[in-house]
């Protein structure tokens, strides 16, 4: 026994290091949300930020995608299964205690050391309720997979939120798309009817010899626009319904409820944005458990130069003749150490480590990768929210001035000063400059939902 463990250590020296790797980012600079004038700072992003628009649509939908998504269930599956992959590994680390039995006839030889048996045909009977195996792990590579296999399920947890995370963002910028299109409809609708109004008008005006040919036939061709503007909101208005359905994880064709939500002057994003926030990410989260599962996966292999001791004890009976097999001189037992020793693998193991070794540095590059993609992210959103509310603003202060411009126009048809028709054009850009403030307002809804996604959309910590 001495000289094994001579010979272990030995070639415990002969094993290699774990090399250095590549380098992890660790630091980010951090970025102040606090100046940008869209933003309201906050301590952290709540849980289920979407319930700021106070749109009880909105957070049914939400909830009813979190139940009934195809692509949801399966990455939950996913979790189940992983979690399964981490108890079988588990068990690795305890005594395996097994019954085993055989029974067999069997042609012995007459060269054998089986006395009176030897040239006979005989039933050879092993009966052992108790068996126990132990692996000692001295070394931990049992340990080191078990560890990667629970890294692996936290990278698959995070994974599932990551799931939820993508899918909430497109639910809610499928809702916010869709009910800003019904209005568009509506609206268009509404300057259908008035470039019906003023084409019947012009030609009037023609027909009396007020107006010339030229006006009423470009007013025709303006109001067949202006109908396939609209056609193409019903199309757009459908596209996102059925879109919707899918995300709900339907498969009926009803109409979505949708409400007007309310357009938040600011909305509260954390007011320092450092790595500590970025952490709470999922995909980042899901990236640097890949990473420790790597690491683990690259001990283990390293830990496979060592020689592997395990321990066995049984005990039972064993006959060749059943009739003796319960008698006294049937019993047995043996106990002892059983040694894995790698003397000559052909490279087997060095390529096995060098494996790991690659692994790890992709897991960090990937981790690496994932880190800057998210800065990126956050700093576009927030630059969008920034700009996206100034915007949003100047379209406002423009409808206001269309607002005026259409009173004053009204005020003049109602006195007598001025006919209809300059009226009329003055409510149809009226309602295309509100068009496109509602434009803007969905832009807008669009930048505050990919700033809170960027920042995890409040899944950190979910499922608990």
């Amino acid at each position: 026994m001495r000289l094994i463990f001579i010979l272990a250590l030995f070639l415990a020296g002969c094993a290699p290091t774990i090399r250095e790797g590549a380098p992890l980012l660790n630091k980010v600079s951090p970025q102040k949300a606090d100046s940008n004038p869209a933003v309201k700072p906050v301590t952290e992003l709540p849980e289920m930020w979407w319930k700021a628009f106070n749109d009880p649509d909105l957070d049914r939908l939400v909830d009813l995608a979190m139940q009934g998504n195809p692509a949801l269930d399966e990455a939950r599956d996913r979790l189940e299964e992983a979690q399964a992959r981490t108890d079988e590994s588990g068990a690795s680390l305890y005594p395996h205690v097994d019954s085993v039995s055989s029974f067999r006839r069997q042609r012995l030889s007459r060269n054998g050391n089986n006395d009176i048996y030897n040239g006979k045909t005989a039933t050879i009977a092993n009966v052992f309720p108790l068996f126990v195996n132990y692996n000692l792990d001295l070394w931990n590579r049992n340990g080191e997979i078990v560890s990667a296999a629970s890294a692996s399920e936290k990278a698959t947890r995070a994974k599932y939120r990551q799931s939820a995370l993508m899918l909430s963002s497109a639910v809610i910028k499928t809702y916010f798309a869709l009910s800003t299109a019904k209005n568009l409809a509506a609206i268009q609708a509404e300057i259908v009817r008035l470039s019906e109004e003023k084409t019947d008008l012009l030609d009037s005006a023609y027909r009396a010899g007020i107006r010339p040919k030229n006006i009423p036939v470009s007013a025709r061709a303006d109001l067949r626009k202006s109908k396939a503007v609209l056609a193409a909101l019903h199309q757009r208005k459908e596209t996102l319904n059925f879109a919707l359905v899918e995300l709900l994880g339907k498969t009926s064709e009803e109409e979505i409820r949708t409400a007007s939500t309310g357009i938040p002057e600011r909305f509260g994003i954390p007011g320092r944005i450092d790595l500590d926030l970025l952490s709470k990410r999922p995909d980042v989260q899901a990236a640097l458990w890949n990473v420790r599962r790597a690491a683990h996966l690259e001990k283990s292999a390293k830990a496979a130069f060592y020689p592997n001791i395990n321990l066995f004890a049984l005990t039972g009976f064993n006959s060749i003749g059943i009739s003796d097999l319960l008698g006294p001189g049937g019993a047995t037992y043996a106990y002892g150490p059983a040694i894995d020793l790698p003397l000559f693998e052909g490279g087997a193991l060095e390529g096995r480590l060098h494996e790991r070794e690659a692994a790890y540095d992709e897991a960090v590059h990937a981790y690496n990768r994932i880190l800057l993609a998210a800065v990126r992210q956050i700093a576009d959103a927030l630059s969008a929210m920034r700009y996206g509310r100034q915007k949003l603003d100047e379209r406002t202060a423009s409808v206001d001035l269309r607002n005026s411009e259409t009173s004053i126009a009204r005020s003049g048809f109602q006195s007598g000063v001025s006919g209809k028709l300059p009226y009329l054009e003055a409510e149809i850009r009226l309602n295309k400059e509100k068009m496109a403030q509602m434009e803007e307002s969905l832009n807008w809804l669009y930048s505050i939902t990919d700033a809170a996604t960027a920042l995890g959309g409040g899944f950190g910590r979910w499922p608990s």
